[in-house]
């Protein structure tokens, strides 16, 4: 668990990892430079709880570097992300463990594996929304490999791919997280997807679980706007240019992102415009993004409302 200014959400998000059914267990916090009484709140659980291992960054080096010296202080030969203001059920992780070691014996050739769980988000306002993760099917190969970077990406269609993978509820190996240098440390949002393009990208298989395991809170931060959102993802576009000029989608995809977070900032005229205009220069490919958001539709509106009253205009 990383931590940054979470007086309020820390206790009940440790106290879920606490409760977990899985023993033995190792919980490792690295406190960001906090400026509340959160460093105060984990000293005082890890007085009376000895599984808790504390670390305190000396700067303040945001979630990506912060996820690393987890992984570097981890001993366990599993880890598994608790974020400080989620909680999560207590078999997350022994049902994890499960869907790791069975994909493991009936599928794996020695590749990596991720595995995620469904959520439950809740708002501000009190809205609650069901979120699955992709390879929920237990009879089936997980999505894997390069067709999970091109779906993340790209939008490219993915057998099992329905649902997203957030740090929040993932769990691998260890030696998964090291094969792949861990998380980039400069990246203070966004570090989740990145990863899960890199371990794509080197053959990695997502597995996943249909039962909500986490109940994710959609705390409101300075970091959270929309602008933020669209500025890191305009990052990790960049940052993989490569792969997705490899399809020769770079163009399209550059164009798309502005289209898309136009519409969640309801600038409607603007949408519109942009939207007509990419469908003049690459029709086909863009019904069929078009079509591939329908899915999406709920999810992105939630997304929108949230980002935008959390903005100070």
């Amino acid at each position: 668990m990383s931590t940054y200014n979470a007086e309020c959400s820390v206790g009940a998000a440790i106290a879920s990892a606490l409760a977990q059914t899985w023993r033995p267990i190792e919980i490792v916090v690295v406190d960001d430079c906090s400026s509340d009484s959160t460093p105060r709140i984990l000293r005082r659980l890890a007085s009376v709880h000895p599984e808790l291992r504390l670390f305190f960054n000396s700067v303040n080096s945001g979630v990506g570097a912060t996820r690393n010296r987890i992984l570097e202080e981890s001993k366990g030969e599993f880890l598994a992300f608790f974020d400080d203001d989620d909680e999560s059920l207590p078999n997350r992780i022994a049902e994890q463990y499960i869907r790791i070691v069975d994909y493991e014996k009936n599928y794996r050739n020695g590749e990596l594996i991720v595995c995620h769980t469904a959520r439950r988000l809740i708002y501000p306002n009190g809205e609650t929304r069901f979120e699955p993760t992709m390879g929920q099917n237990l009879k089936a190969l997980a999505p894997a490999g390069k067709a999970v970077a091109h779906m993340i990406l790209m939008g490219a269609p993915l057998k099992n791919g329905n649902g997203s993978c957030p740090t929040c509820s993932q769990m691998a190996r260890l030696s998964t997280y090291r094969s792949v240098g861990g998380f980039d440390p400069l990246l203070r949002r966004g570090e989740d997807t990145d990863f899960n393009i890199r371990i794509a990208i080197a053959g990695g298989h997502f597995v996943g679980i249909e039962s909500a395991l986490v109940i994710q809170n959609m705390t409101k931060t300075s970091d959270k706007s929309l602008f933020e959102e669209y500025r890191n993802n305009l990052i990790l576009l960049e940052k993989h240019k490569s792969i997705i000029e490899a399809e020769g989608q770079y163009s399209f995809c550059r164009e798309w992102l502005d289209i898309k977070f136009l519409w969640l900032d309801k600038k409607y005229f603007q949408f519109g415009h942009k939207l007509l205009a990419l469908f003049f220069h690459s029709p086909l490919i863009t019904i069929k993004r078009l079509r591939r958001s329908v899915p999406n539709f709920g999810l992105n509106q939630a997304f929108s409302k949230f980002h935008r009253l959390n903005v100070k205009r």
